[in-house]
């Protein structure tokens, strides 16, 4: 406990990095949002379990800008209450994101900490939703940016993230206590971009990261690799971005956190991207592909395909309908440990959301929205396991959010 009361402070003193004495800028502003939801299979599992909830969102942005100097804080609560206590969840979210300037660089400290059950991060991750099972993670991020020359830039990105989480209520699988995993993660990332043309910029990075995960049966994972990519702004409204390159995965079992040594495994994956976006005067639009390799919350690294498709529409001057809607493939790479029960993960996921929203007032907006989701979970062994087989879910939402401008000063 007094270990993690010390990385909290350490990420909240982010705040007060540095000083200047030159003429500085104070913002203040927040928002509140009220939200009455229904959703008829919450848990996205063949077992279908309706629920009806309220939530409410706080918000708080300050910030602090000089010349050399800019410092910003922000802190967010997510609280929710269903007619099924077992589904209550209460997150909180406390940031930090700094930059000093000089003449040619820019030093960047960002630090986050959060406390999380939220059932839409279980969703995205891995599909497996508990109640009452909830996530703490911590994470501090330096980074450097160098204009080289005119036309060419330098970056050196890296940072520490911990997640852990608390013990899960008899879990998924009938025979398992904790069915999700913690990880310590450490990232180093070398990057350069080069600006072609007024309209063409060039990118590249080679990134390594090492990935700890915690429990009676964890593994050591290192993952590195290289891509390169571009950015294209086509005219006044489309701009074009693609990148892409190998990521291999070297995976060490252990067993009571001591590394065995036994069968280690080299794996080939790949990461990229390809992003299309639209900007009108009424119109927005993007759409794309994204393949990512990254830890998730049952002790493996997997590698999820996605393809969106986002737009909004504003119809009049208060009123805006939007749509978005993602498909995802996640698989498991690298050889996984047999006594996992969510070994040889396979999953494909489905999700649309349209919505309009009606803005009230200057800073009064009214929302009403639908939810669909799809899921088909495959699991290759014995363990009895409830979100196996393909499911769906129905969800309606109504909204009501207030934005405060806040105060601003200047000396």
């Amino acid at each position: 406990m007094y270990r993690d009361r010390s990385i909290a402070l350490l990420v909240l003193a982010c705040i007060v990095f540095g000083k200047d004495l030159a003429a500085a800028e104070w913002t203040l502003k927040g928002s509140l949002v009220q939200q009455l939801k229904y959703d008829d299979n919450i848990v996205l599992s063949t077992r279908k379990e309706s629920v009806a909830g309220y939530l409410l969102t706080p918000s708080l942005q300050a910030s602090r800008k000089t010349g050399a100097l800019d410092v910003a804080f922000a802190g967010q609560g997510d609280i929710s209450r269903y007619d099924d206590s077992r589904w209550d969840c209460d997150n909180y979210n406390l940031g930090s994101n700094n930059d000093y300037r000089t003449k040619r660089s820019v030093f960047s400290l960002k630090g986050g900490y959060a406390v999380n059950c939220s059932y839409s991060q279980q969703i995205e991750d891995t599909g497996i939703i508990v109640p009452n099972s909830q996530s703490v993670n911590y994470q501090l991020a330096p980074s450097w940016t160098w204009q080289w020359t005119s036309r060419d830039q330098l970056a050196l990105n890296t940072s520490y993230s911990k997640t852990s989480f608390s013990d899960s209520l008899g879990g998924v699988a009938s025979n398992t206590n904790n069915v999700f995993s913690g990880n310590d993660t450490y990232t180093v990332n070398l990057g350069g971009k080069h600006e072609w043309s007024r309209r063409l910029s060039l990118n590249g990075n080679l990134n390594f990261s090492n990935v700890q995960f915690t429990g009676a049966n964890t593994s050591t994972q290192n993952l590195f690799g290289f891509q390169l990519g571009a950015n294209y702004k086509i005219n006044h409204y489309w701009d074009a971005s693609a990148g892409g390159g190998p990521m291999w995965v070297d995976n060490q079992q252990s067993l009571d956190g001591v590394t065995s040594g036994q069968n280690p495994s080299l794996s080939l994956g790949s990461v990229a991207h390809i992003n299309l976006r639209y900007s009108g005067q009424l119109t927005h639009f993007s759409t794309g592909f994204s393949n990512s390799v990254a830890p998730s919350a049952i002790g493996q690294t997997l590698q999820t395909s996605s393809i969106f498709a986002n737009s909004s529409y504003r119809l009049t001057q208060h009123l805006l309908l939007d749509l978005t809607s993602n498909y995802s493939r996640g698989e498991s790479i690298g050889d996984q440990s047999s006594d996992n029960p969510t070994s040889q993960f396979n999953r494909s996921y489905f999700t649309v959301t349209p919505g309009i929203a009606w803005e009230l007032a200057k800073s009064w907006r009214l929302k009403g929205s639908y939810v669909y989701r799809w899921q088909d979970y495959q699991q290759d062994n014995n363990l009895q396991n409830l979100n196996v087989g393909t499911s769906d879910s129905n969800a309606v939402m109504f909204s009501l959010g207030y934005s405060w401008d806040g105060l601003r000063a200047s000396r």
